[in-house]
C-alpha cells in the first residue's frame, strides 16, 4: 500500500514556482463531455506546501465543476452539493442530466470548454475549479484556456483530472496532452494545484457487464496483468476532498484505487458473483476486442478519437502497468473513507436493463456478434494521419518507459525489483509496421 507521503517525481519537477510533491505510487478512461455554445443569463455579473497568494475567503468555498453531466462531474457536483458547497456546473448543453444538476441545487451554465470567453465567463465569481478535461483531439486547448482564464480571475484552486499514465512519450495523443495540462496547471504561481490521476476505472470493465450477463464471458485482453479498479464515486471523492481542502493538498497527485489488486479472472468472478451466475475470462487479441468496440461505438461513446487512444492503452493492462504502485491509500487519506470493492460497484450496475437477461437484450447481442465477425478494426493510423495528430519521435508506452517510471518512484522500485528476482521486462513496439493494434484487419 502506498501512503500520503511518497514522492511522484524524484527530482522535484520544478519550474521556479512550485515543487510538486506527490501522493502516487491514471478513463485512461474518463470521457468528459465537450461543448456547444453559452447560454447567457446562467451567470450573473499539515504536509504540503504552501505558497503565497490568495488567502482563502473566509465564507464558504465556490466551486466550479466542468463536464458536470458526464460520470465523474455528476459523482462530484452531487458530492459538493450534498456538503452544502456552492456549486456551478458547466455542461455542454442542456438536457435531463442538467435538470437533475439544477433540482439538487447547482448552478447550471451552457458553455463550450474550447471557447475562452465563455470559459472566463463560467469563472466568474467562483474561488475554485474541477477541471475535467473533454476526451478530444485538442483537449490540451481547453486546458490551456481554464488555465488562462483561472490566473486572470485569481482562482484559488484547480483540481484537475488526468491519467496515472500521463507521459510525453505515450503513442495517445490525449494521454501525452493530459501531461502537459498538469504542467500548464503547475506553472499557475497563486493558484493551489492538485492533480486525481486515476488508472483504468472500474466503469471500463463493467462496459462488458451485459456480455457477462448474457453469455457468461468477460472477453478483454488483459494478459497476466492486474488492477485495482476505482469506482467513478471514489474518484469523485477524492476530487472533492481536495476542493475542500486545497491548500491542504497543494501540489498532490493522487491515484484513487480500488482495495485490491484483480486479475481478470478475479474481475470476472465478481461479476458473475453480482450477477448471480459464473461467469469467466475470455482472453481474445486486441485487435478483436477493438473491432467489437467499432460495432458497438454507439452505445460506448468511442468515436475515432477514443478508439485511437484505447487501442494503446489495453497493451498497459497486458504489460502490468495498472498494478504499478498499486493499490493506494489515498480515496482514505482525502476523503476519510475506505474505497469501495469491484463487487460492490459491480452490484451497482447488474440492475442495469442492458444487464437484464431478455429476448430483446440477446437479439441485440448476437447481431452485434455477428457484425463483429466481419467488421474490420477501423483504420486508426490512417485517420491520426488524416487529423494531424503529432507523434513522438519514439514513442513508448508507460510501462517501458524511463521518464515515465523516473516520475512515478513506485514504477522506478518495481523495476529494480523486477531486474533483482530475473524477471524478463516485456516490450511493446508502439511503430505502425508492427504493432498488431495499429492494424486494420
Amino acid at each position: 500500500m502506498v501512503g500520503l507521503a511518497s514522492i511522484r517525481r524524484g527530482t522535484g519537477w520544478v519550474h521556479g514556482l512550485k515543487d510538486r510533491t506527490s501522493s502516487s505510487s491514471v478513463d485512461s478512461g474518463h470521457i468528459a463531455a465537450h461543448t456547444s455554445n453559452v447560454t447567457s443569463g446562467h451567470i450573473a455579473g499539515s504536509h504540503c506546501s504552501h505558497r503565497g497568494g490568495r488567502t482563502p475567503p473566509m465564507t464558504g468555498p465556490r466551486v466550479l465543476v466542468t463536464a458536470a453531466t458526464g460520470k465523474i462531474g455528476t459523482a462530484v457536483t452531487t458530492q459538493l452539493l450534498e456538503r452544502g458547497v456552492t456549486t456551478r456546473a458547466l455542461v455542454h448543453r442542456e438536457d435531463s442530466r442538467s435538470a437533475r444538476l439544477r433540482s439538487a441545487g447547482a448552478e447550471v451554465v451552457v458553455a463550450d470548454m474550447f471557447d475562452y470567453q465563455q470559459v472566463e465567463a463560467a469563472m466568474h465569481g467562483v474561488d475554485r475549479v474541477f477541471f475535467n478535461p473533454p476526451y478530444h483531439p485538442h483537449a490540451l486547448d481547453s486546458a490551456v484556456g481554464f488555465a488562462v482564464a483561472a490566473r486572470r480571475s485569481g482562482i484559488e484552486a484547480v483540481v484537475a483530472l488526468g491519467q496515472w499514465l500521463a507521459s510525453p512519450e505515450h503513442p495517445s495523443q490525449l494521454t501525452r496532452q493530459l501531461w502537459l495540462a498538469d504542467k500548464v496547471f503547475e506553472l499557475l504561481p497563486d493558484t493551489a494545484h492538485i492533480a486525481v490521476d486515476p488508472g483504468f476505472f472500474a466503469d471500463n470493465y463493467l462496459k462488458l457487464l451485459p456480455m457477462a450477463a448474457l453469455f457468461g464471458v468477460f472477453p478483454i485482453p488483459a494478459g497476466l496483468g492486474r488492477n485495482a479498479p476505482p469506482s467513478n464515486e471514489d474518484i469523485a471523492r477524492v476530487a472533492v476532498g481536495s476542493l475542500l481542502a486545497p491548500h491542504r493538498h497543494d501540489g498532490k497527485a493522487y491515484r484513487p484505487t480500488g482495495p485490491t489488486l484483480l486479475s481478470a479472472t478475479e474481475i470476472a468472478a465478481a461479476m458473475g458473483e453480482a450477477l448471480g451466475r459464473q461467469v469467466r475470462h475470455v482472453e481474445i487479441p486486441v485487435s478483436m476486442f477493438m473491432r467489437a468496440v467499432r460495432v458497438d461505438a454507439k452505445r460506448l461513446k468511442a468515436d475515432m478519437f477514443f478508439q485511437s487512444s484505447l487501442r494503446h492503452y489495453v497493451p498497459e493492462h497486458t504489460m502490468g502497468t495498472w498494478e504499478i504502485g498499486g493499490p493506494t491509500t489515498h480515496v482514505r487519506d482525502v476523503a476519510g473513507a475506505d474505497p469501495e470493492d469491484f463487487l460492490t460497484i459491480a452490484r451497482r450496475y447488474a440492475s442495469e436493463p442492458e444487464a437484464a437477461r431478455t429476448v430483446g437484450n440477446y437479439a441485440r447481442a448476437f447481431a452485434d456478434t455477428v457484425r463483429m465477425m466481419v467488421t474490420p478494426m477501423n483504420r486508426l493510423d490512417r485517420f491520426d494521419r488524416l487529423q494531424q495528430h503529432p507523434q513522438p519521435a519514439r514513442p513508448r508506452y508507460s510501462g517501458e518507459s524511463a521518464f515515465w517510471r523516473s516520475e512515478h518512484p513506485a514504477a522506478a522500485e518495481a523495476r529494480i525489483t523486477d531486474q533483482t528476482a530475473g524477471v524478463p521486462v516485456r516490450s511493446h513496439d508502439c511503430s505502425n509496421d508492427s504493432n498488431p493494434t495499429n492494424q486494420s484487419l
